[in-house]
Order: C-alpha cells, then sequence, then structure tokens
C-alpha cells in the first residue's frame, strides 16, 4: 500500500521551488506519478458601479496567470528525475469556485501536497486547502513556503487526540508511517495518568500491530493547542506532523478549527493532515 498517483496545486509560479524537490523525492519513494494542477484563477465580477471589466484586462489577467503557471511548472519540470514522472493539467475555475473545482479533482488522487498560503494570497490559498480537506474526501500534505529540499520522514509526529479526524489521518497516512525511521505519537493530558489509561495508548499497539513501533509521549494540556504541538515538533526537530484537520460547519460550508488554522499559519515542517 502507498502513494501512486500525487496531485500538486500550484497557483503561483514561487511555488515550485518548495514543491519540487520534495514532491519529486516522495514520488521517487512510493513510485508515484505526480500531476500539477495549474490553478488559473479567473477575475471576481466587477462590483455594479463600475460595470464589467474591459475584455482587454480580463484577457491580460488571464495571460499573466497562464504564464505564471507555466513557469511554475517548468520549474518543477526540469527537476523531475526522470521524463515522463509528472504532468500538467491547467484548470481554470469561475471566480470563487476554485475550492470545489479543485476538491472534485482531488478525489481522483492518492494524496494533494500544496504549498502554505503566503502574504496577500492568503485568502484564496487558504479557501483551497479548506476545499481540498472538506471536500476532496482525500489527505492533504501542506509544506511550509519556506520549505526546500527533499521528503524527510527519519522522524514523524502524530498528533493524537482520539476522535475521528485524528484516527482517519493515521489510516491515510500508513504508507508513510511504515516508511519513518521514529514514529511519536503526542497527546495533551491534564495531571497524572496510567500508562494503559492515555489517550493514545490503543492507537500505539494498534501502530504496533502493523509493524510500526510508535513513542507515546504526552504533553501538559494548554489553551492553545496548535502552538504547543508546532512548539514540541520544533524542539524535537521533527520531519513531518501527522494530524486530523478539524474545522466548523457555517451554512452549507466548512471553517477551519482553531488548531488546525494555527498549524497551517505559523507551520514550519511538513504536516499532513486528514479530515
Amino acid at each position: 500500500m502507498g502513494f501512486k498517483d500525487i496531485m500538486v496545486v500550484l497557483e503561483r509560479a514561487a511555488d515550485a521551488e518548495p514543491l519540487s524537490e520534495f514532491v519529486h523525492s516522495l514520488a521517487e519513494g512510493f513510485g508515484a506519478h505526480s500531476t500539477v494542477v495549474g490553478v488559473v484563477q479567473q477575475l471576481p465580477p466587477a462590483p455594479a458601479f463600475m460595470g464589467e471589466f474591459p475584455y482587454e484586462l480580463v484577457q491580460s489577467a488571464q495571460a499573466a496567470a497562464m504564464k505564471e503557471i507555466a513557469q511554475g511548472y517548468a520549474v518543477f519540470e526540469k527537476a523531475a528525475p526522470r521524463a515522463g514522472s509528472c504532468d500538467l493539467v491547467k484548470v481554470e475555475p469561475a471566480a470563487g469556485a476554485a475550492p470545489h473545482a479543485i476538491a472534485r479533482i482531488a478525489r481522483n488522487f492518492d494524496l494533494t501536497v500544496v504549498v502554505q498560503p503566503e502574504g496577500p494570497d492568503q485568502s484564496a490559498s487558504g479557501l483551497l486547502i479548506e476545499g481540498v480537506l472538506f471536500h476532496s474526501g482525500r489527505p492533504l500534505l501542506a509544506l511550509p513556503y519556506i520549505h526546500r529540499g527533499p521528503a524527510k520522514l527519519g522522524r514523524v509526529i502524530v498528533a493524537w487526540d482520539g476522535g475521528a479526524a485524528a484516527a482517519r489521518a493515521v489510516s491515510c497516512a500508513m504508507p508513510i508511517l511504515k516508511r519513518a525511521g521514529r514514529v511519536e505519537v503526542v497527546t495533551m493530558i491534564n495531571g497524572q495518568r496510567a500508562t494503559t489509561d492515555l489517550p493514545g495508548f490503543d492507537i500505539t499497539r494498534n501502530l504496533a500491530r502493523h509493524g510500526i513501533s510508535a513513542e507515546l509521549k504526552t504533553l501538559p494540556r494548554g489553551d492553545d493547542v496548535g502552538a504547543l504541538i508546532l512548539s514540541y515538533a520544533a524542539d524535537e526537530n521533527a520531519d513531518m506532523l501527522i494530524m486530523g484537520g478539524y474545522g466548523h460547519s457555517r451554512l452549507r460550508e466548512f471553517v477551519l478549527g482553531g488548531a488546525t488554522r494555527t498549524i497551517l499559519a505559523s507551520m514550519t515542517l511538513p504536516v499532513f493532515i486528514a479530515h
């Protein structure tokens, strides 16, 4: 069991640098093919008092977006280990429809890799991440925008709270956990508890039956769960964090929960998420 078909979301040429070496090394490790989905965002409708955008402006914006995707893919393709190991698909969803469009495409892949939102594009990029996480039914792997280098699985941390999202994340991440050099299941508790009564004891036993030797670690519970997890990961020099993606419903949409949002905003290591 492994990842054989990896989708890579590319919105900006700059994203190709953190993505290329990481994705290619991950794909090589699993014998996978990677498909870059270049997202060409449409201009949102003009405010009513402005009338319609001039046709020339729309065409110019589309041409610039296409060029951006082509430049990014050129970097990604150049770094490929061999010809034919990756390809490019361009999508042009209507304004506001990108999150659901990308989620629909992601359903046809084993794993989707994205880059952490940065700067003025945080809102639009964040919506794409939420779309894949909550509407694709597939796992998501987010890279920090500062990331450089290949995928490393020397030390992998699982954030465990016993919830359904965490359980799904562990299940989806089994191919990674089986290849990891060291696995730690990190859980938060109040006070002292017997080892067999700790949240995470049963999941470490389950992992052991899959041939994965996981060490159970406990942290004192605090108000900012996301910050505590990231701080522990940094202190332990972890290579990847695996966690459940949490959120809450707002009308018919989902929005990220506090800990998930904190981690995606401040992460300094790759984060594997499933919902």
